[in-house]
């Protein structure tokens, strides 16, 4: 079983090399394909499964089978097949057999998914009061803000990028060991730099619904939200999961993960458990951060082979996403005995909100933070940066203003 694995679906290197303009097709049809199924009423659900198997399975192993190879592409191309596997399995398969319902959706359904990770929707009056309506959001911003905000991020990821173009992939992975003073920055600046990389992609995708949906016209800024909101000013995990870190396959995570599980402890205790709520909630929750940590794991397999992968990197992103599932179920018992034990005046101080919560969650982050990196740094996605402008500077500031300060903050290829 092993050796079929290692032959057939080695990944990494033994891809099929595809230009990447015609990569996302691949994937991005077969998607279409079974979205024009689901939105069908006409078509049963039983045929609608049998026809959804060859084209999830071309979903799915779309980046195993296929690369661009371009890291930066590929990387990108991992997780949307991935997560596009996720949700439509869903949709034909999990709600059909365990909830009983159809494999069906409304155009406006699949729609306000689509953009519910940058996009708040009216909520409809379920209410009997006919006066009472819907929020209306204001047009208080123009399109040209959002190229703003993209040239900033662009020039984060540009800068940045450069700075981690010195350093190879063995030593982001042996710096925990070999410069741990160094590994807390380097984290600082990955999320940092991610941050406005997610920002990149979720004001791309805004702009495009500016021209395609309001005409070119402008956009609430209560109503839209960046992807990334500042990670790095989390003072807890839950705000950090929740809140500030992107929300672009929560839908996925939540329909393939929290809702069978949470569904699926209820059914399971409702006999010997009075209150399943808390319990099943629970569930749910370690749920999420499990699919999202199979999700990792499949980006790194992918893009770094199996025999790499087996050998190298198998459990790590498991592991660092189910922790901090179990650092923010913690961090919620810690917080309902705080406010039931201490007074409002020490929880609200600025030692407890701003220092302590903080400080919890950096040294969280910096002791799991390897597990997380170590898959994405063997492949040197840096180096694939198609920001590279102001590379020759950064290299040159360091080498001849400040180089005692690159020998300090640098890698070996400065």
């Amino acid at each position: 079983m092993e050796s079929i694995i290692e032959t057939f679906y080695q990944a990494g290197s033994g891809r099929t090399h595809i230009p990447f303009p015609f990569i996302f097709p691949i994937f991005t049809i077969p998607s279409g394909l079974l979205a024009i199924l689901l939105i069908t009423n006409k078509v049963p659900t039983t045929a609608k499964q049998v026809l959804s198997i060859p084209l999830l399975a071309i979903i799915f192993t779309t980046p195993i089978f296929f690369t661009s190879s371009h890291g930066v592409v590929d990387i990108i191309v991992a997780p949307a097949c991935y997560n596009l596997f996720l949700r439509l399995f869903e949709f034909f398969w999990i709600s059909p057999l365990l909830y009983g319902k159809q494999a069906y959706a409304t155009r406006d359904y699949l729609y306000h998914e689509f953009w519910a990770s940058i996009c708040r929707f009216p909520k409809s009056n379920k209410k009997k009061d006919d006066d009472a309506k819907p929020k209306e959001y204001v047009k208080d911003k123009k399109m040209y803000h959002l190229f703003m905000y993209l040239a900033y991020h662009l020039f984060i990821i540009d800068v940045f990028g450069s700075w981690f173009a010195t350093f190879t992939g063995n030593e982001v992975i042996n710096m925990h060991n070999d410069r741990p003073a160094l590994l807390f920055l380097f984290n600082f600046l990955v999320v940092y730099t991610l941050t406005s990389a997610f920002n990149v992609v979720g004001y791309s995708l805004q702009v495009a619904h500016c021209i395609y949906y309001e005409l070119g016209g402008g956009y609430s800024s209560e109503q839209w939200r960046p992807l990334m909101i500042n990670p790095v000013l989390s003072t807890s995990l839950e705000e950090l999961w929740s809140v500030r870190w992107h929300q672009l396959f929560h839908t996925s995570w939540v329909a393939f993960g929290f809702r069978p599980a949470r569904y699926i402890t209820q059914r399971a205790l409702a006999k010997t458990v009075k209150n399943t709520l808390p319990i099943s909630l629970l569930a749910g929750t370690l749920a999420v951060f499990f699919v999202s940590g199979l999700t990792h794991e499949y980006m790194v397999y992918a893009n770094n082979g199996w025999s790499v992968y087996k050998r190298l990197f198998i459990g790590q992103q498991v592991l660092f996403f189910f922790t901090h599932g179990l650092g923010m179920s913690f961090e919620r018992i810690v917080k309902k005995f705080a406010k039931a034990y201490l007074p409002p005046s020490l929880l609200e101080s600025i030692l407890v909100r701003h220092i302590i919560s903080r400080i919890w969650v950096f040294s969280f982050a910096y002791l799991t933070f390897p597990f997380f990196m170590d898959g994405f740094a063997y492949g040197q996605l840096w180096f694939d940066n198609p920001l590279s402008f102001s590379r020759p500077y950064v290299f040159e500031f360091f080498r001849s203003v400040a180089p005692s300060v690159g020998k300090a903050v640098c890698g070996s290829l400065l």
